[in-house]
């Protein structure tokens, strides 16, 4: 048994780096969320990762700020699930962030840097991290996706291209 405590750790600690390489993953709508009134049934996304907020260099960003309880950033949710379903083996990023309950210190760094003080916000990055776009409010899932596909469009015509959006 004494054995087994050096090779989990040495196991955890492989990777530990492979899951920090990840992004939020698996976005879903909470189950209860109301999209007619302002209930607090906690933040209307859930996903596996959420807690990994770095900025990956080489890959473009979506960024969505909301807050628990606010009917338009519940009725933008949906819109971003949406729009993760259909980008989900693109080489993008995705960042969910409640702005309630932004404590970590990237989170933090993430507010100051990116969020426009309205909620719901949301910001595409382009591969090296600098702001595309940014629009509050509810936004239309076509510009939704219209901004995703010119950030990914950009990272594939390398860094010239970005400049031109």
């Amino acid at each position: 048994m004494p054995a087994r405590g050096p090779w989990l750790a040495a196991v955890v600690a492989a990777l530990l780096p492979a899951a920090a390489a990840l992004a939020a993953d698996d976005l879903r709508l909470r189950a209860g969320i109301s999209y007619s009134q302002d209930l607090d049934a906690g933040f209307p996304i859930v996903a596996e990762n959420m807690d990994d907020l770095a900025l990956e260099p080489g890959r473009p960003t979506f960024i969505f700020f909301g807050a628990s309880g606010d009917l338009n950033t519940n009725r933008q949710a949906r819109r971003v699930v949406d729009l993760y379903q259909h980008n989900r083996t693109a080489p993008l990023k995705f960042i969910v962030l409640d702005v309630d309950h932004a404590t970590a210190p990237a989170a933090r760094q993430l507010l100051k840097r990116y969020y426009g003080n309205y909620i719901p916000f949301e910001v595409v990055l382009d591969r090296q991290g600098k702001q595309l776009w940014a629009r509050d409010g509810e936004v239309d899932a076509r510009v939704l996706q219209a901004q995703v596909d010119k950030a990914l469009s950009a990272a594939q015509q390398g860094p010239q291209a970005a400049h031109h959006i």
